[in-house]
């Protein structure tokens, strides 16, 4: 795939240098830091990565698919976040966790989203 803006992701954010800070900012935060057990995030984020390795989740622990069924139910279907997926949460998260890791989710969404329309791949 070839960039459709040239340069790498941190370059074309440089284009914009706001925008550049502001992803600093949640990439440190929210991303790369946070109360989330920063395992589950990468876990998370490599399922909306569409890595192999990740979509089996009968290789993982009931925490982990908790959190990828609230990643599946983030990215691709919100009615899927039933009483039902948010009783399995609360039995493995606190809710600072949940925000946290809810939040992380929906950045790495759109982060990877963006990385692809403009011709990167999904994570880098």
């Amino acid at each position: 795939m070839t960039a459709r803006i040239a340069g790498t992701a941190d370059e074309i954010r440089g284009l914009v240098p706001a925008a550049r800070e502001s992803w600093r900012r949640i990439n440190d935060d929210v991303l790369d830091r946070g109360v989330a057990d920063q395992r589950i995030k990468e876990l998370c984020f490599r399922y909306l990565a569409d890595d192999p390795a990740v979509t089996d989740s009968a290789a993982f622990g009931e925490r982990e698919r908790a959190a990828l069924d609230w990643a599946d139910a983030i990215a691709f279907a919100s009615d899927r976040a039933g009483d039902e997926l948010w009783a399995r949460l609360h039995r493995h998260f606190t809710e600072p966790e949940l925000v946290d890791l809810g939040c992380a989710i929906g950045f790495e969404l759109g982060q990877q989203h963006w990385r692809r329309s403009v011709g990167l791949r999904a994570r880098g």
